[in-house]
């Protein structure tokens, strides 16, 4: 069977005084009315091109091992060590939370962490990333981001859409490529009763979060999505596994 590693991100839009009033034109290029130019501006954080990287978390679920690497107001590193309920039995999850200092600037800290998650792709070449709204997301906007910041990139993410050894990305699979309908994380672990990370805080609540100053509390949010994520495709692997080859 071929291992796997759970991956998610976190983002947040620059800030508004970052964008010349000529961004805001073409931003706001087809927004018609003011609630269209909100909405707009409430997308700045899903584009690599406005938004900035604040958190990326990889589990092994395998090894009992992952990493969140995360922009904070310090270097810092951190062993958490978790127990949590999978259908083959409990997990033991040793985690490791690295904390990138802003203090050089938040472009620079986020090359950091580029910089250590490709490493780490590269590293484990021959594992299958697993993803909720991968392909549509998370690794677009890594990818995206490392081109706008110059990190060079060391995995293809965006590949063949049929083929799981690299990349699955399960918002996709579980819509059987867009033959169905395509479900949130939460509502998938709502109806398979798994914990949904979206109990305490969700994506919309990051920004304000990062403005507070709660950067650990983001970090430990993005972990939680990796865990879910984790449950949901342990079930699929075991229902739907043999049928997708996987």
């Amino acid at each position: 069977m071929l291992e796997a590693i759970i991956f998610d991100i976190e983002t947040v839009p620059t800030k508004e005084e970052n964008l010349k009033e000529e961004d805001w034109e073409y931003i706001f290029k087809y927004a018609d009315t003011e609630e269209d130019r909100e909405k707009q501006k409430e997308r700045l954080s899903l584009w690599a091109l406005t938004a900035h990287l604040v958190s990326v978390a990889l589990l092994n679920v395998s090894e009992g091992l992952a990493l969140v690497m995360y922009l904070s107001d310090r270097d810092s590193k951190e062993e958490l060590e978790l127990r949590e309920e999978f259908e083959g039995g409990e997990l033991e999850l040793r985690v490791h939370m690295v904390g990138f200092s802003m203090e050089e600037g938040i472009e620079e800290a986020e090359r950091r962490i580029l910089t250590k998650f490709w490493k780490k792709a590269k590293e484990k070449e021959g594992y299958r990333f697993v993803s909720f709204n991968g392909r549509g997301f998370d690794s677009v906007f890594l990818m995206l981001r490392s081109f706008v910041l110059g990190v060079k990139v060391s995995r293809q993410f965006i590949g063949n859409r049929y083929e799981y050894r690299n990349h699955l990305d399960l918002l996709d699979l579980l819509s059987f490529h867009g033959q169905g309908r395509k479900y949130s994380l939460e509502f998938v672990c709502r109806r398979l009763g798994i914990p949904s990370p979206k109990e305490d805080m969700d994506g919309h609540d990051v920004k304000e979060y990062f403005a507070k100053g709660r950067y650990r509390d983001i970090a430990l949010y993005n972990l939680k999505d990796t865990i879910a994520t984790a449950r949901i495709y342990e079930r699929f692997r075991n229902t739907l596994g043999d049928v997708f080859g996987l």
